[in-house]
C-alpha cells in the first residue's frame, strides 16, 4: 500500500458513521453526485493540495493535524440510531494555509452489499466496521470530513471510491460540500429603500403631529406609528356582527403550525429510537396532523370574503376586481420579499454544515410561478418554498368565489346546493386519484409511489383542497343572513352539538395518528378518509364558530377565542406563516450537532422559534403587508373623489 492509501486509511479510522436509515437502498440508484456549492478550480489544484497535506500530515506538522482534528471522531449510540457526526464544521470551513482553504465535506457511505471479510479475522479495520454495518441493518451512513477547497464533490466522491472505500468494503454514495465563502451582496438596496421609506414617513407623521397638523395619507403609508398602533389595537368590537372568535382561532392555528415545522422538519435527531417511541404515543398526534390546521385558514378565508361580498352587494359598491386585486396586494409584496431574500441572502443567513440549495434552486428558477400563485400544480421537489402552495390554492379559490356568491346572494339560500355540489365534486376527484393511482398518506410502512402520488395530486392541489373553502362560504352566508341574531337552541340540543364537533376534530387528529402507525391499510381505507377528513374537520369547525358568534355558547372556549389579545396576531398571521417556515428552516441548517428529542427540552425552542418568528413578523407587516394596502386605498380613493367630481360637472352641464 502506498503512502497515499495509508494516509487514507489513517484519517478514515478516525471518523464515525451517521444518520442510520431503516429503508433499504438501491445503490445502482442512490449512487449519484448532488450537485455542487463550491465548484472546484480544477483537478490539477486539487490533486497537489492532497499531496501537499499528506506530505505535511506524514511530518506531524502543525497544520495538517489541525485539519484532521475537524474531521468527525468514532461516538457512539449506532444502534439507537445516534448516527449524526458532522465533525467540526466551523474550525473546517475557517481553515487557511497559505493558498490551502479548507471545505466541510458531508459524505454518505455504504457497505457492500457482500463482504470480503473472513469471519475468524480478528483485524480491526475498515473492512469490520463495513460487516458491522451490514449485520445491524445500517444501510448507509454520513460523516463530516474536511478536504481542500480546490477539490470538487464529484472529485472527492470519486477519489474516496477509488482510492479507499471499495477495497475495504465501502462506497461513497454522495457528498454535499461547502465552503464559508460568500457571495457578493445584490437586492440589498431594496430592503434599504423600504427601510428609508419607513423612517421618512414615521418622522413626517411625528412632526405633523407635533404641528397639530393633519397628515397627507399617502406619506404615512410606511408609518411604524400608524401601523403600529394598528397591529397592536387590542379595542373589542362589542359589535353583534363582529367575528371576534375568528382572531382566537387564526392564532391557534398558526402556532400549532409553527409546532409542526419543528418537530417535523427538524434533522437530524441524535436519538431517533426515542423520537420514534414518541411518536407512537396519542400525543404527538398535535404534531402529526399539523396541517389540518391550514384547512381552518380555508375556512375562515371564504368565510370572510363571503361576508365581505354580500355585505357590499347590499351596500352597492362591489368592485370584484379590486377585491382580486386588493387580494394579490396582500399576498405577493411578503412573499416576493421573503423569495428575494432566500435566493440573494442564503448565504449570509445560515452557516452550517447542511446544502441548503434544495430551498434556493426552486426559487431561482420558479419564483414567477410563486408570485402568480399557481405553483402548486408544480411537483413538490420544484416549488419556491413548500409551504407558499396554500397561497396559490387560496388565491385561485378567491377568484372564482364572487360568481358563486354573487349567484347565492342573488336566488338566494337554494343556491347553496353550489358550492355543496363542488365541495362532493372534490371528494369525488379524491376518491378517483387514490383508487386509479393508490394515493396514500404516509405510514409505518410507507409506499412511496403512493405518497409521492398523494403530495403531486392531492395534498396540493386546489381541486382536491377545495373542500373546505366551500363550505365556508356555506358558513359565512348563513352567518350574514343572521347578523343581528341571537339564535335560541335547547341545552341539550347545544351540548350534544358541542360534543359533536369536539368529537370531529378529535378523531379527525387521531384518525391521522393512526394511519401514520399502520401497515398494511388498504387502498380504501386510505381513500375515504383522505377524501372527507378535511371536510369532517371544516364542519366541525363551522359548528364551533356558529356557536360563538349566533348561539352565544362555548364558555371558556367561546371567551378565550374572542380575547382580544388575539388580534395582533391574528393580523400578522400572514407573515408569520410565510417568514415563519423559512427562519425554521433556516435555524435547523445552521445546527452543527445533532438536537436529542425530549418533549419537556423542546418546550424553550418552540417559545423561542414564537418569540422570534412573532419580532419578524412584525417587521414584515409594518415594511410589506400594511403599506401597500394603504397606498392602494389612497389611490383608490383619490380616482373615486376625481371621477364623482368629473360626473357632478356633467351634470350641471
Amino acid at each position: 500500500m502506498n503512502q497515499s492509501n495509508s494516509l487514507i486509511l489513517l484519517l478514515f479510522a478516525i471518523f464515525a458513521v451517521i444518520n442510520a436509515q431503516k429503508q433499504l437502498i438501491d445503490h445502482k440508484k442512490i449512487f449519484k453526485v448532488k450537485p455542487q456549492l463550491s465548484q472546484s478550480n480544477n483537478d490539477a489544484v486539487c490533486q497537489n493540495q492532497l499531496a501537499q497535506f499528506a506530505q505535511a500530515l506524514s511530518e506531524s506538522q502543525e497544520w495538517a493535524v489541525r485539519l484532521v482534528d475537524t474531521w468527525a471522531k468514532i461516538g457512539a449510540g449506532y444502534l439507537s440510531w445516534n448516527t449524526v457526526n458532522l465533525g467540526d464544521f466551523d474550525s473546517c470551513v475557517k481553515f487557511r494555509h497559505e493558498n490551502f482553504q479548507g471545505q466541510h465535506c458531508w459524505v454518505t457511505i455504504s457497505a457492500l452489499p457482500n463482504s470480503t471479510l473472513e469471519s475468524d479475522s480478528n483485524d480491526i479495520n475498515l473492512k469490520k466496521f463495513a460487516n458491522f454495518l451490514r449485520n445491524n441493518k445500517i444501510e448507509y451512513v454520513q460523516n463530516g470530513f474536511c478536504l481542500p477547497a480546490s477539490c470538487s464533490v464529484e472529485s472527492t466522491v470519486d477519489f474516496l471510491n477509488e482510492h479507499f472505500l471499495l477495497k475495504n468494503d465501502l462506497m461513497a454514495l454522495m457528498a454535499e460540500c461547502r465552503t464559508n465563502d460568500l457571495a457578493p451582496l445584490g437586492p440589498q438596496s431594496f430592503f434599504s429603500l423600504i427601510a428609508l421609506l419607513m423612517i421618512a414617513s414615521t418622522i413626517y407623521e411625528i412632526l405633523m403631529k407635533h404641528r397639530n397638523e393633519v397628515p397627507n395619507r399617502l406619506y404615512i403609508s410606511f408609518s411604524v406609528y400608524t401601523n403600529g398602533s394598528k397591529l397592536f389595537d387590542v379595542t373589542k368590537i362589542k359589535s353583534a356582527s363582529s367575528l371576534n372568535c375568528l382572531h382566537g382561532l387564526r392564532a391557534m392555528s398558526i402556532f400549532w403550525i409553527i409546532l409542526g415545522h419543528r418537530v417535523l422538519n427538524q434533522h437530524p435527531w441524535g436519538n431517533v429510537i426515542e423520537f420514534i417511541e414518541f411518536s407512537q404515543t396519542a400525543w404527538s398526534a398535535i404534531f402529526s396532523a399539523y396541517h389540518i390546521a391550514v384547512d381552518t385558514f380555508f375556512v375562515m378565508g371564504a368565510l370572510l370574503m363571503t361576508w365581505s361580498t354580500l355585505r357590499d352587494c347590499e351596500n352597492g359598491n362591489l368592485n370584484i376586481l379590486r377585491m382580486i386585486w386588493r387580494r394579490y396586494l396582500r399576498y405577493t409584496p411578503v412573499l416576493a420579499a421573503t423569495i428575494l431574500i432566500v435566493i440573494c441572502f442564503s448565504k449570509y443567513l445560515y452557516s452550517g454544515p447542511y446544502i441548503i440549495n434544495e430551498i434556493i434552486d426552486p426559487c431561482v428558477s420558479k419564483w414567477w410561478m410563486a408570485l402568480l400563485h399557481i405553483q402548486n400544480y408544480l411537483p413538490q421537489e420544484q416549488m419556491c418554498l413548500n409551504h407558499a402552495w396554500y397561497l396559490s390554492a387560496d388565491f385561485q379559490l378567491f377568484l372564482i368565489s364572487p360568481f358563486i356568491i354573487l349567484l347565492i346572494h342573488k336566488f338566494g339560500k337554494r343556491l347553496l346546493a353550489l358550492p355543496t355540489a363542488l365541495c362532493l365534486m372534490s371528494i369525488i376527484y379524491i376518491l378517483v386519484i387514490c383508487f386509479a393511482l393508490d394515493a396514500r398518506i404516509p405510514t409505518a410502512d410507507e409506499d412511496y409511489t403512493g405518497v409521492s402520488v398523494y403530495t403531486r395530486w392531492i395534498y396540493f392541489q386546489t381541486q382536491s383542497r377545495s373542500g373546505p373553502w366551500f363550505i365556508g362560504i356555506i358558513l359565512g352566508y348563513i352567518l350574514y343572513e343572521n347578523r343581528e341574531k341571537t339564535i335560541k337552541i335547547s341545552n341539550r340540543l347545544n351540548a350534544f352539538m358541542w360534543f359533536l364537533s369536539l368529537s370531529a376534530l378529535i378523531t379527525v387528529m387521531m384518525l391521522q395518528h393512526a394511519f401514520m402507525l399502520s401497515t398494511g391499510t388498504s387502498t380504501a381505507a386510505h381513500a375515504f378518509y383522505i377524501a372527507i377528513q378535511r371536510n369532517v374537520w371544516a364542519v366541525g369547525l363551522c359548528w364551533i364558530i356558529f356557536a360563538c358568534q349566533n348561539v352565544k355558547t362555548g364558555g371558556f372556549i367561546r371567551w378565550f377565542l374572542s380575547l382580544s389579545q388575539w388580534q395582533p396576531i391574528s393580523r400578522m398571521g400572514l407573515s408569520m406563516y410565510i417568514t415563519g417556515a423559512v427562519y425554521q428552516i433556516y435555524m435547523i441548517y445552521n445546527q452543527r450537532v445533532p438536537l436529542f428529542f425530549n418533549f419537556w427540552n423542546f418546550i424553550p425552542i418552540l417559545w423561542s422559534d414564537i418569540v422570534i418568528i412573532i419580532i419578524l413578523s412584525v417587521i414584515f407587516y409594518l415594511a410589506l403587508e400594511a403599506p401597500p394596502m394603504l397606498v392602494e386605498d389612497y389611490f383608490y380613493k383619490r380616482y373615486q373623489s376625481s371621477k364623482n367630481v368629473a360626473t357632478k360637472s356633467g351634470t350641471k352641464l
